[in-house]
């Protein structure tokens, strides 16, 4: 493991705050919510077709989200650019996983730049959860890259987002 705010880094990190940096690795904070669609995923080698998401929910007057039990895509404040020779992945904090509620995300290639979004598990009770709260931590770590990431989501090379990015920078 390495870490994304260390000298030796090829990779970048957004919007990190006073307090963020812990000894291993960055608290990310979470910036969106979204309810996911109870639709059919479908998806093989040669396509995919999203379940999509019903709405995005907002903060209440204090700024909480007001979170059942579900599943919601979660986007973080943080945008990662992943450097030549490195790759990372996103851990929930662990007050949320001690309280029943986890993210699970997937792994950030050599080359990915973008939003950082995930899947927040809310499995017992309702959480309140407000805007701008630390939710995960990146890891960074050195990796063996036979190419660099070509996938839809992040940003293009003229830095607009992709297709399946969008809904995050409106």
């Amino acid at each position: 493991m390495k870490h994304i705010m260390g000298p030796k880094s090829r990779s970048r990190l957004t919007n990190v705050q006073e307090g963020d940096v812990q000894p291993n690795a960055v608290d990310l904070r979470l910036d969106k919510v979204f309810k996911i669609k109870k639709d059919v995923f479908e998806i093989s080698n040669d396509h995919k077709k999203h379940r999509g998401t019903e709405y995005e929910l907002k903060p209440d007057s204090n700024g909480y989200f007001i979170l059942e039990p579900g599943d919601y895509e979660v986007v973080m404040e943080n945008i990662v650019h992943v450097g030549e020779g490195e790759a990372g992945w996103v851990i929930t904090r662990s007050t949320l996983n001690r309280n029943g509620v986890f993210i699970t995300s997937g792994l950030y290639d050599s080359g990915y730049a973008g939003t950082m979004a995930g899947v927040l598990h809310v499995g017992v009770g309702t959480a309140r959860i407000k805007k701008g709260t630390r939710i995960g931590q990146y890891l960074s770590f050195d990796a063996e890259a036979l190419h660099k990431y070509d996938g839809s989501y992040g940003f293009d090379k003229d830095g607009k987002p992709k297709e399946d990015e969008k809904k995050y920078h409106e």
